[in-house]
């Protein structure tokens, strides 16, 4: 399992495993099954990423090359099927823990991860059919692709929760979700930190209708160049500058997503106060803020 331990290695920011954290705060897990949801949702989202990074034909992953770059992608196809099939496995030493009879861990953990490849399938069928969705659609999709696992981790703690017990806390996993999505996809095209560890604005080399993308292509339908630089998946940079600065400079995308994403910001503090207030995730929100000034501010 190699292209497994591989990609675990690899740590990104571990948001979910500070999410899972600041829940514990509210409701109460005992240490030991809390530690297990963070294993089981940590080996679920190894496995996603490696299935996303084939699917995307994506060469780079957290500034390392991608897993079946490395490996190959039949091995890294079967140590993201086995990753899954332990997530299953590992519920059973959950299932002591659980304090509430419907819906089973089973269920909670089949419905999300359900809902995160619907989502995964979706951004797919747009990418390989050159069809930009609406704002409300990738909305919905981003919602169940990256808000799923978010879900999962807090359904999993609920279910084995001792405090708070009449709380849903799904709402607030849903906006941190699409925050968080609608962030990476911001900062895809304007983060020098992300060309470290992705290279320079993979997304429009994967042809990905991303939230600035989407809101560029319909600020003028009958402008083709957007639509026709996601169809050629530039590689080299040249067409991608053309791209990033359209996005800024004539259709304001830039400016409309830094809208939205401090949008999402306040709902999500609003949220987190309504549920009595969580200094850890107060911090996870702060660490996650965009700050403008220290952007690209050029394509140069």
């Amino acid at each position: 399992m190699q292209p497994f331990a591989y990609t675990a290695a690899h740590k990104g920011k571990d948001i979910r495993g500070k999410l899972i954290a600041g829940l514990n705060l509210w409701l109460g897990v005992p240490p030991q099954a809390a530690l297990l949801v963070t294993q089981i949702v940590a080996d679920l989202h190894a496995a996603s990423l490696m299935l996303d990074d084939i699917e995307d034909n994506s060469d780079m992953r957290r500034g390392q090359p991608a897993a079946h770059i490395v490996y190959g992608i039949p091995q890294t196809m079967n140590a993201a099927n086995y990753a899954c099939s332990k997530a299953y496995a590992d519920l059973a030493k959950l299932r002591p823990f659980c304090t509430v009879k419907s819906p089973s861990l089973e269920d909670i953990l089949t419905d999300e991860f359900l809902s995160l490849m619907r989502g995964q399938g979706l951004d797919i069928l747009w990418r390989d059919t050159h069809r930009c969705p609406s704002e409300e659609e990738y909305l919905r999709m981003i919602n169940g692709k990256a808000s799923g696992m978010l879900r999962l981790g807090a359904r999993l703690m609920m279910a084995c929760a001792t405090a708070n017990m009449d709380k849903d806390y799904s709402p607030l996993m849903n906006l941190i979700g699409i925050y968080g999505q609608i962030r990476d996809d911001f900062m895809n095209l304007y983060s020098t930190e992300y060309t470290e560890t992705k290279g320079f604005a993979d997304d429009i080399s994967e042809g990905k209708y991303s939230f600035p993308m989407i809101h560029g292509i319909q600020a003028n339908v009958q402008d083709p160049l957007l639509p026709d630089i996601l169809k050629a998946r530039p590689s080299t940079p040249t067409l991608k500058r053309k791209a990033i600065d359209h996005l800024r400079t004539t259709t304001k995308s830039y400016d409309y997503t830094l809208v939205v994403m401090q949008k999402l910001e306040q709902q999500t503090y609003a949220e987190i106060e309504r549920l009595g207030g969580n200094e850890i995730l107060e911090m996870l929100m702060g660490f996650l803020h965009v700050d403008a000034s220290k952007l690209r501010t050029s394509n140069k």
